[in-house]
């Protein structure tokens, strides 16, 4: 009954949505790539990639899960190298995000939550188990997926107090939802305590980490852009570098406002602004213009040293680790905003010391421990901002001790994956 009513809604917006399909042709890439492949129509490349191999299907929504997807996939390559694996991503950023960074793997963008576009999707990719990432719970694909006797696994699955609240107003529908998975690895005893708390099965429900705590494989060192970059930063005279990653809408200008005061006294500061969303840089780029700001924008640089202007504006996609490891400090947005804080251990990774601001609800844990063990610093506005990175500017020893104790919160990074991975391995050793 409850299938029904949420069905029921969901052909309602099929149709309302099927007429306006061309217009969505009309508006650009953004808005039509993929469209056949959200109806469930995957094409002779994504058939003959899969190839009747019954691969595992890695689900995550946008760019933060898709990146964790990719560290997942290298799990799987080291234990089962021979397996195929299926990447998708709901948004259009998630999905050219894991076009460019997950090798040996069919990307494709993740099928509407309608039975008819599911039943298609799965008889098309044929998976031997469904992992989805984090909050990605489609109720259609779990009981479709578990109908056919494929095993759906929720991985660093969080619960955040937000949409906790969400799913228990719905809880006659989602008890049965979360029945569905065959195991939930969650990222904290707190998760997985309002994961039972919504109705899950406890005997299936583990505590396994966060996958955004697994580092990539790659070194910084062996990289040949980073060390383009390092030249570039060498040649900008040892001037210091304040990266601000991820920043939301009503960010921007805190953050514009905090530089400009700091270089008063630091004249040979310099700024990475990096918007979280690549459709808002227009509307960053108009603000930096309107308060009269001199920027270089990192899309123009043609081998230039963009670093020698005061302000580097971000606006390419999958650069913001790079500078993270160039710059002295690093400001995390998401945060001064109710948007939810974004991953702080990125810059940790490079010995950083980390701001960020009162609103961490997706990363609660990793920033309450980053504050008790030194490696960060919760800031509310302009005057918390100059006053902490003034400080840090003016204590080169402060700097660096901090940067390494926001490193040892990312240390432990391994045993995640490895936890994570073992759970999935119960299910792929099975088949």
């Amino acid at each position: 009954m409850t299938y029904w009513v949420y069905n029921a809604l969901a052909t309602i917006l099929l149709l309302i949505g099927l007429p306006f399909l061309p217009v969505l042709c009309l508006l650009g890439k953004r808005y039509s790539m993929g469209v056949g492949q959200r109806l469930g129509f995957y094409g002779r490349e994504v058939r003959g990639a899969v190839n009747h191999t019954r691969p595992v299907w890695i689900h995550g929504a946008s760019v933060g899960e898709v990146l964790s997807a990719g560290r997942l996939v290298e799990e799987i390559r080291k234990r089962f190298p021979g397996r195929k694996i299926v990447v998708s991503a709901f948004t259009t950023t998630g999905y050219e995000t894991a076009r460019r960074v997950i090798s040996d793997a069919a990307v494709i963008f993740f099928p509407l939550d309608h039975p008819w576009i599911v039943k298609r999707a799965l008889s098309a990719v044929d998976p031997s188990v469904v992992v989805f990432l984090e909050t990605e719970i489609w109720p259609n694909m779990l009981r479709l997926a578990h109908r056919r006797g494929t095993p759906t696994l929720l991985l660093s699955g969080r619960f955040s107090p937000r949409s906790f609240n969400k799913y228990s107003s719905l809880s006659w529908f989602f008890r049965g939802v979360l029945r569905s998975f065959a195991s939930m690895g969650m990222q904290s005893e707190e998760d997985a305590s309002r994961a039972k708390r919504l109705g899950a099965d406890p005997e299936k429900v583990f505590v396994t980490g966060n996958l955004k705590l697994v580092g990539s494989g790659n070194s910084f060192a062996h990289d040949p852009v980073i060390s383009e970059s390092v030249d570039l930063k060498r040649k900008s005279d040892g001037r210091r570098l304040l990266v601000a990653g991820s920043s939301h809408r009503g960010e921007e200008e805190i953050l514009l406002d905090a530089f400009r005061c700091l270089k008063g006294s630091f004249p040979d500061l310099q700024m990475v602004l990096a918007p979280r969303h690549p459709q808002r840089f227009p509307e960053v780029e108009r603000l930096l213009r309107a308060k009269g700001m001199e920027f270089q924008k990192k899309s123009q640089s043609n081998g230039r040293s963009f670093l020698m202007e005061d302000i580097c504006f971000l606006d390419t996609l999958g650069d913001l680790q790079e500078f993270y490891a160039l710059g002295d400090i690093a400001f995390v947005g998401g945060s001064l905003v109710d948007a939810g804080g974004h991953n702080l251990l990125e810059p940790a990774r490079v010995h950083k010391p980390v701001l960020f601001g009162p609103h961490m609800a997706h990363f609660a844990a990793i920033a309450e421990e980053m504050k008790a063990k030194g490696g960060g610093v919760e800031v509310r506005g302009v005057e918390d901002l100059v006053r902490e990175i003034t400080e840090l500017l003016g204590d080169a020893d402060k700097r660096l001790a901090m940067g390494e104790k926001a490193y040892q919160v990312a240390v432990d990074e391994h045993r995640v994956g490895e936890q994570t991975s073992e759970l999935l391995s119960r299910y792929l050793q099975a088949l």
